[in-house]
């Protein structure tokens, strides 16, 4: 008997690090993508999106922060009456050029209403102007001058159909645009849903290239409840600033970084989702 569990020890001593191994192949994050561009190593995997600097490994965005910092205001553990119930985001990269990083955010709260409540839009990040605790939120008149962003949006019909409900002719800027537009809902042909503009100049993401131009898409999200969480895009073509078309170029050609043309190649359908309840005392 002794020497049977003596033998049984022995097998056991072998397997742990067999046993260790496939736990630590378990919990390890699987990378979606990964790549260098404008000085940053960014990284997708199913746990974050994150990006560091090339020189120094300092770590500049986390996705996976942003949506900790948000729940952390929403979270009041003192509160008995905190009616927040559950709390999630998903979130998706678009695009990647230069330092500019372009997120597909969808979030989810079970806030304690009658149903939850959904949104879906694009954000972008300048990676160069921000820090892991203070992303910069980059804007499409960060690239491209406000009289061409201007130019292309009053051609876009969905833009048009929003400027004739306003009763607005021009607009000074695209900042004056969003304020003239932000309470009027459009509608495309077939869509039996409306969406709103919201601060759509922010949220976009570089789609293409097409005849020394880059196509922007925005996000729309939706105007009425009965269609949570759902939106659509309106596409410009613009000319790109000089400085921009090297990192545009090697982005279309998935050298550093890439277009949203190419996410799905990419990605498939993979997201990475960050989930939030309430902590008991």
């Amino acid at each position: 008997m002794t020497r049977m569990l003596a033998k049984m020890i022995r097998i056991s001593l072998l397997l742990l690090p067999l046993l260790s191994l496939a736990a630590s192949r378990s919990t390890a994050q699987r990378t979606i993508w990964r790549g260098r561009s404008g000085g940053f190593d960014v990284a997708w995997t199913d746990r974050d999106i994150t990006a560091r600097r090339a020189s120094d490994g300092a770590l500049v965005f986390s996705a996976r922060r942003i949506a900790d910092a948000e729940w952390a205001e929403m979270e009041d553990v003192s509160d008995e009456e905190a009616t927040v119930k559950e709390y999630e985001r998903t979130v998706r990269l678009l695009s990647v050029v230069g330092s500019i990083v372009s997120l597909e955010e969808a979030t989810y709260c079970d806030c304690g209403g009658v149903h939850p409540i959904m949104w879906t839009r694009f954000v972008a990040y300048d990676l160069a102007r921000g820090t892991a605790a203070h992303p910069h939120p980059a804007r499409i008149t960060d690239l491209v001058p406000e009289r061409e962003v201007l130019r292309a949006l009053a051609g876009d019909a969905l833009v048009r159909q929003a400027m004739d409900s306003a009763h607005v002719r021009a607009s000074a800027s695209p900042a004056a645009m969003t304020e003239a537009l932000k309470r009027v809902e459009v509608q495309p042909p077939g869509d039996e849903c409306t969406y709103g503009f919201g601060e759509f100049p922010a949220e976009f993401a570089l789609h293409h290239l097409e005849g020394g131009r880059v196509a922007v898409r925005f996000s729309l999200g939706h105007w009425v409840e009965i269609c949570r969480g759902r939106y659509i895009q309106v596409g410009v073509l613009v000319p790109p600033p000089a400085r921009l078309v090297p990192d545009l170029s090697a982005a279309g050609a998935r050298r550093a970084g890439f277009l949203m043309k190419d996410q799905r190649a990419i990605a498939g359908d993979r997201k990475t989702t960050f989930n939030y309840t309430p902590r008991r005392r």
